[in-house]
């Protein structure tokens, strides 16, 4: 039973929707598709071909079936959907054309129709029965089992010898031969689409990379997006398959006992579907065909990831220009309300004010009487200046943990940052930026009870910080809603 049948219908609607909008199912779809359908078997079946021969073949069919269109338009159509690659060849610096995986697998949809492709035929419940007992015995734990179907393959094998030392050879059952045949050809057919499953896959994990990004939260969760689905293609059956076949093509051993095998079942069963009998003798060049439409969008993807990290190298530098920026406003606000004659708790590079120095303070004594006593600031640091650190922790994980624990009451600020494993200033600025938000809190209080709390520098020290006891008693809802 299918799995669908169970979800929601609004998650079943969704996913019909999303397999509506493929590309297979809108070749399929189209008012053209058996123009198309021809025109494609016809002369991309095989692999890859010049454009400038694809454009006088498709133009010497489209005269022949009273058709007006341009063999060159056609193409571009084409390409513009989704169903052809338009490539630059650049060891014979032509242009080259192929069907992509969507308008392979829709020709096959249509072939099977075509052909009216079964696999409920009069051999083929002695082909699954053999390959059900194979399978069987592997995964059974009963010795006695195992070993009476051994001594009865090894009884077997001794008579198929004997019998062949003695010149005698039976003859085999031609109609389980040619069911067993045709199955397998079958399979080779849809084999030849699915072993580029895997280039798909990462070609759809990287697509979105070049989309504009507006944001450093949008830069992060498409790179995260990016490596999901890049595991997910890293796990799944295509790449096993792509990998196996690619070993199996560069084997010389191997292909040659195939391809000897091939000749003897096409020598031996005359009566075999031409197209299948043809699949199967070109059987390696049509999948090193798809083993290299692999390479192409791995290095298609390459170039996409390489692209997308560049942006986002410069975008998160200038992220933490900004964040400078903000910073360094907001002490400049603090310096000007309060004067001090202690000594800060801050490293602060000095120069001497002739010097000009990026990212140095230079300080000019104009007065040279006597400082006045030092006065309490009139106002603290506005920690909403801060609000684009959420983008350089995990934030959303963040309030999953303090929501989770909001269920079992409130939560102040210096339980909130020892519920970290490891907290660095910026997660404790963050939170202490979305208590400020809590309903109930008190920012006018000239002397708020704080509490010291440990966090570790990205030198590796640990260091301490003085944070007023807030308390949280609502759940931070949305990142945007929280650090705003």
């Amino acid at each position: 039973m299918d799995n669908n049948a169970a979800l929601p219908a609004a998650d079943l609607l969704e996913s019909n929707r999303d397999l509506q909008g493929s590309r297979a199912i809108r070749l399929l779809a189209t008012t053209n598709l058996s123009l198309y359908a021809t025109l494609m078997e016809r002369h991309l079946s095989d692999g890859q071909l010049p454009e400038t021969e694809l454009v006088i073949r498709l133009e010497r069919d489209l005269h022949d079936l009273n058709d007006l269109q341009s063999g060159l338009a056609l193409i571009k159509t084409w390409a513009a959907q989704g169903w052809l690659h338009r490539i630059v060849d650049k060891r014979h610096d032509q242009n080259v054309c192929y069907l992509s995986q969507d308008a392979r697998r829709a020709l096959d949809f249509l072939r099977g129709m075509r052909r009216q492709d079964t696999i409920a035929t009069g051999g083929s419940i002695t082909g699954i029965a053999s390959r059900l007992k194979q399978v069987a015995l592997r995964v059974d734990n009963d010795p006695a089992r195992i070993r009476k179907h051994i001594e009865a393959e090894i009884a077997a094998l001794h008579e198929e010898l004997d019998q062949l030392d003695a010149g005698q050879r039976p003859q085999p059952d031609v109609t389980d031969c040619y069911d067993e045949a045709r199955a397998i050809a079958l399979q080779m057919e849809r084999l030849i689409t699915d072993i580029g499953q895997y280039g798909t896959m990462i070609e759809q994990a990287t697509a979105a990379l070049d989309e504009p990004i507006d944001s450093n939260t949008e830069y992060r969760d498409r790179q995260r997006q990016m490596y999901t689905d890049y595991q997910a293609a890293w796990d799944s059956q295509g790449r096993d398959s792509h990998r196996a076949f690619l070993r199996m093509i560069n084997d010389p051993d191997q292909r040659a006992e195939f391809e000897a095998d091939v000749a003897a079942v096409a020598e031996a069963l005359p009566a075999l579907d031409p197209a299948l009998r043809k699949v199967m003798a070109g059987f390696f060049e049509l999948v090193g065909h798809q083993i290299d439409e692999v390479e192409r969008i791995q290095q298609r993807c390459a170039q996409r990831v390489k692209r997308f990290t560049a942006f986002g190298t410069m975008e998160q530098s200038r992220g933490v220009a900004r964040q400078l920026n903000d910073a360094i406003g907001a002490a400049r606000a603090l310096l000007k309300s309060s004067f001090t004659d202690s000594r800060l708790d801050i490293d602060v590079p000095l120069t001497r004010h002739a010097i000009s120095s990026v990212g140095a303070l230079s300080f000019k004594i104009g007065d040279l009487s006597n400082p006045k006593p030092a006065e309490h600031a009139a106002s603290d640091v506005d920690l909403t200046s801060f609000a684009a650190l959420t983008t350089q922790v995990d934030a959303p994980a963040m309030s999953d943990m303090l929501n989770r624990a909001l269920r079992d009451g409130p939560v102040e600020l210096p339980d909130a940052v020892a519920m970290l494993d490891t907290a660095y200033l910026g997660h404790v600025i963050v939170l202490w930026s979305w208590a400020l938000t809590q309903p109930g809190t008190r920012t006018d209080e000239k002397d708020p009870v704080s509490t010291t709390v440990r966090f570790r520098s990205l030198d590796g020290r640990d260091r301490e910080i003085a944070v007023p006891r807030l308390t949280f008693t609502e759940p931070i809802i949305t990142l945007a809603g929280a650090a705003s």
